[in-house]
């Protein structure tokens, strides 16, 4: 019996170690130049994304400011927010690498491309890296893992995959043109 045991002991230890270049690889190198950065927030039962707008860097966020037409809490009197969009789909490009910062306002959800084989969960209080490149265009769904609630059921988004840069910076052209036109 003693046996068993100490060989299990090994075998779990090599696993571990084996195991410890893959997380590294995965949570602890820094992403390829060009990628895009997308913050993706989770609540009770809708996904919302933030983009940097043209100038490449985020606006700042305020909690005060969340409402249901700005369920982030963008603040557009921040000049680095001026070109942010806040979408409830999200968009990428095709073969460009993608860096998602998931967050959560409530519970913990779970950020689930089934097409893709990608799950990470999104905690409150937290903001998660992860990221992974799009090898296919078209429209995936982007479930919710995890249990957070009565209407889980409905918490789902779509990634869309566009084919190139000019197709993405169109969408968001449109983005921006729409949300400027309801404040």
């Amino acid at each position: 019996m003693v046996a068993v045991a100490d060989a299990t002991a090994v075998i779990m230890t090599v696993l571990v170690f084996m195991g410890q270049r893959v997380w590294r690889d995965i949570f602890f190198t820094e992403p390829p130049p060009g990628t895009m950065e997308v913050q993706a927030t989770g609540q009770q039962f809708n996904w919302f994304f933030h983009y940097a707008g043209a100038d490449g860097v985020f606006g700042r966020t305020d909690a005060k400011l969340m409402s249901q037409e700005n369920p982030i809490g963008v603040d557009r009197k921040d000049p680095a927010a001026k070109d942010d969009v806040q979408s409830g789909e999200m968009h990428v490009i095709v073969g460009n690498p993608v860096k998602v910062r998931l967050r959560s306002k409530d519970v913990i959800h779970s950020f689930f491309l089934p097409n893709m084989r990608y799950k990470q969960d999104a905690v409150p209080g937290m903001s998660i890296q992860v990221g992974f490149t799009p090898t296919k265009t078209g429209k995936f769904e982007i479930a919710c893992a995890e249990l957070c609630g009565n209407g889980h059921y409905r918490m789902r988004a779509f990634l869309y995959v566009d084919k190139d840069a000019q197709d993405f910076n169109n969408w968001m052209k449109q983005q921006l043109a729409e949300q400027s036109s309801g404040n």
